[in-house]
């Protein structure tokens, strides 16, 4: 039953292989080449230094990445894409009949589902957890140096893409269940599964904690915030209340200097009310609560999905 079973899903099994091994030899040559500019513009020096020259072998380094960082971003959606997919061959047998007959040839119903929930989850988790060693190989002086709270790469590493391909998984499976049509059930649980992660990313997940803030002169370093999730950052007075005077005082407040150039009067800005910076932001320390948090979420929400499918698979189907 198991070889069957794989059998019935190598398709779709042999294109996530596929899609993998393009993916790495896409990310692999580009890692390779970052380790050696990270080594070379020796930017681990820079990481506790906030000087004209390490702005400048951070700025070349982030660089180097070159359009690929954009396009990883796309990437947070193969989870889902992989977890549809495995569920596919499971609603075809159902809309086709198929289930029906082997049912009838010896292999009881909860067999036939454990054995093809098992199959199709193993597989997912397996190409998930493969994406995500991947991505987090290739990114890693990228991580040291910026950090792993953004959306495109807090999505692609630790232990949310596989919590993330098994929810689509279930959201699949608890459509095509109910409905019995491959097609319109994987469309919809997709399109379910982008906006569910769409909330998450977009207002959710900087809620999972409540944020810290940070003000600061404008004269006065940076604090540390490195690898932090900033949530919004700008002007403000000494108690971190946002600058709200409008560019007119900014511009009012610029002097002349040498060769024409202007710089703002700190001074100035501090009479009306912009004297400093501040930032709200999440810190680099909570990215495992935060990766904790929302496998737990989407994890939770998988068991309850597939759970729904495998009940209706055995009380409700004929």
């Amino acid at each position: 039953m198991t070889w069957l079973s794989w059998r019935e899903q190598r398709t779709e099994t042999l294109l996530a292989l596929g899609l993998l091994a393009l993916l790495a030899a896409l990310l692999v040559p580009v890692g390779l080449h970052l380790e050696t500019l990270y080594r070379q513009d020796n930017v681990a020096a820079c990481l506790t230094q906030a000087t004209e020259a390490c702005h400048q072998a951070m700025g070349n380094f982030g660089n180097g990445a070159g359009a690929l960082r954009s396009v990883l971003t796309w990437l947070t959606l193969l989870p889902g894409l992989l977890g549809a997919a495995l569920a596919a061959p499971i609603i075809l047998d159902l809309e086709s009949g198929a289930s029906v007959f082997a049912w009838t040839q010896g292999v009881t119903r909860t067999r036939w589902l454990a054995t093809r929930l098992g199959v199709a989850l193993l597989t997912s988790l397996a190409a998930a957890g493969a994406l995500t060693l991947l991505v987090t190989w290739y990114r890693r002086p990228l991580d040291s140096a910026f950090g792993r709270f953004d959306n495109g790469v807090f999505d692609l590493e630790g232990t949310v893409p596989l919590a993330y391909a098994a929810f689509a998984l279930g959201l699949g499976l608890a459509v095509g269940v109910v409905w019995r049509r491959t097609a319109l059930s994987l469309i919809v649980g997709f399109l379910a599964y982008v906006g569910s992660r769409v909330f998450v990313d977009s207002w959710l997940r900087e809620r999972y904690e409540a944020p810290l803030g940070a003000t600061w002169g404008i004269r006065q370093p940076e604090p540390a915030l490195r690898g932090a999730w900033i949530l919004s950052s700008g002007p403000s007075d000494k108690a971190g209340h946002p600058f709200t005077g409008g560019f007119q005082v900014i511009e009012s407040c610029a002097r002349g200097v040498g060769g024409g150039i202007k710089s703002v009067d700190p001074a100035c800005l501090a009479r009306h009310g912009a004297g400093f910076n501040h930032a709200i932001y999440q810190p680099a320390s909570r990215f495992w609560l935060f990766q904790g948090i929302e496998t737990a979420l989407f994890g939770g929400l998988a068991i309850v999905l597939i759970g729904f499918a495998a009940w209706w698979l055995l009380s409700r189907v004929e």
